[in-house]
């Protein structure tokens, strides 16, 4: 029945492209175009849904961490709580977010201006998207795309547990061996509520290094050390090709 809808839709090309992205047919195709439209894209007409990605990012962040926590939970069932937690953030980085956003394609879809567009709008869109398949189809179908379609096919755990992640750690090792005052200064609080952000940003010897982003303060520093450890050349060239 989905797939006669979509055959007579005018949204046609797009609903088939969702469906070879996902495995179904969207419900509410608005929700999936809402996932691809950063913050400056126009304002939505369902009062219910915001004019941007941000609240859908939000949901996909909570649901994309829990059916991970999950995962590897059973994956992994003789790992300790540390080992669980540093995979799961490895898998959620910005980075590897943004790596499996290109993967999957999800950059056909976003129309901003590559020269002018911040660096995590595909990780963004990769959260979002995860929050409508969420609203449209439930925890279920969420479940089964990050797993089948995602951690299956696109993730190498094998890699990962390779992969060096502690970056606020490394940035600070860095700065006690040079001899350099590193602060990770709290700039904005961006919004309240469950919706809030915060932004940091990196201070070296009073020099901005970088800035980021996230819900949480902790998941902004990471990003924030990751910036500027890549900006300053001081991640190896290994650990770049890999994130």
């Amino acid at each position: 029945m989905e797939s006669l809808s979509a055959l007579f839709s005018n949204d046609k090309q797009f609903l088939y492209k969702m469906k070879r992205l996902t495995g179904f047919f969207p419900r509410n195709a608005q929700l999936y175009r809402l996932a691809f439209r950063n913050k400056s894209g126009t304002e939505h007409d369902n009062s219910e849904i915001s004019g941007n990605n941000e609240r859908l990012e939000y949901l996909g962040d909570a649901i994309l961490g829990s059916v991970i926590a999950e995962f590897l939970f059973k994956r992994f069932p003789f790992k300790d709580e540390g080992f669980l937690t540093e995979m799961r953030s490895k898998i959620v980085s910005r980075q590897h977010l943004n790596k499996l956003a290109v993967k999957l394609g999800l950059d056909e879809f976003i129309s901003e201006d590559r020269d002018t567009m911040s660096k995590s709008v595909y990780g963004d869109a990769f959260e979002a998207l995860v929050g409508a398949i969420y609203l449209d189809r439930g925890y279920k179908s969420a479940t089964n795309f990050i797993i089948n379609r995602i951690l299956e096919h696109h993730v190498d755990m094998e890699e990962l547990e390779m992969q060096e992640f502690n970056f606020k750690g490394k940035l600070i090792d860095w700065g006690q061996k040079e001899r350099k005052e590193i602060i990770f200064e709290l700039m904005e609080e961006i919004g309240d509520g469950y919706g809030k952000k915060y932004k940091i940003a990196i201070k070296v010897e009073g020099e901005n290094w970088g800035e980021a982003v996230d819900f949480s303060k902790k998941k902004a520093e990471q990003k924030a050390a990751e910036l500027a450890l890549h900006a300053k050349g001081l991640l190896d060239t290994d650990s770049k090709d890999e994130k």
